[in-house]
């Protein structure tokens, strides 16, 4: 039996056999809003508010998940084209390495041949699809919610290294306050792994007391949206270098 919040619209399923045979109350996973269940078998199934008591077993949050961007190409790049971009691209990752180990600095820690962070772009249209073609374009793999709940189940189904959230993200479902509070609830270890971005047009880019005070690693003004893979390599790297110990000693990769 599928039940429906109606103060979020959110979804759960219920197992008959682990269901009370009386109504019975629970708190919604993701508004956490007191509710009450009918028993099953009875012609309303959908939950409505109640007073206080928390019960969930036998419940569980239909889970959905953020789409993976795909950017579009209008016309396919020439053999000679693809040769000189893969060329190009070898090059620029020989002297970034390079300038990486410039003073035989010891101890610190290098990802190697990296593979594409996992980046979650949480902001309305057009924001949201021009960060995520730049950041695809910088051996990022992007994921593109379109509202709260995918979000949410795909913090939590994945490890997300890098989240871009936008102030005004999904207003209707407060997306903002509840992707907040997700990664409020993130283990030290968990949030360390997490480099939060913050887009607000409210903001200068890189301001450090804006980002400090919005508990944050990076304020981003989405004015300069096209300097994003830019701002957002140097600040992942200044990051890298500072929690260098902390991932050593956990013996993983920095972000």
């Amino acid at each position: 039996m599928t039940l429906t919040c109606p103060n979020c619209q959110c979804r759960l399923q219920l197992d008959d056999k682990k269901a009370p045979s009386q109504p019975f109350t629970v708190r919604c996973p993701k508004c956490q809003r007191e509710v009450k269940l009918q028993a099953p078998g009875a012609t309303n199934d959908i939950i409505q508010s109640t007073t206080p008591h928390e019960v969930t077993g036998g419940f569980q949050l239909e889970r959905q998940l953020a789409p993976r961007f795909k950017p579009n190409r209008e016309t396919a790049p020439s053999t000679e084209e693809m040769s000189v971009s893969t060329d190009l691209g070898a090059l620029s990752e020989l002297l970034a390495e390079a300038l990486r180990n410039a003073g035989g600095a010891s101890g610190r820690i290098h990802r190697g041949k990296r593979n594409p962070r996992k980046t979650l772009v949480c902001a309305p249209q057009p924001i949201r699809d021009a960060a995520a073609r730049l950041l695809a374009e910088h051996n990022h793999e992007v994921f593109v919610p379109e509202n709260t709940a995918q979000a949410l189940g795909t913090m939590r189904e994945d490890r997300i290294d890098v989240l871009l959230l936008d102030a005004n993200f999904d207003p209707v479902e407060q997306g903002t306050a509840f992707v907040m509070r997700e990664i409020k609830l993130l283990r030290s270890a968990q949030r360390r792994r997490l480099f939060l971005v913050y887009l607000s047009s409210s903001m200068k880019t890189m301001d450090l007391h804006a980002a400090f005070l919005h508990d944050v690693n990076l304020v981003f003004n989405p004015s300069d949206l096209e300097r994003l893979p830019e701002v957002l390599e140097i600040s992942l790297r200044n990051y890298n270098e500072l929690y260098r110990d902390f991932f050593n000693s956990l013996s993983v990769q920095p972000i």
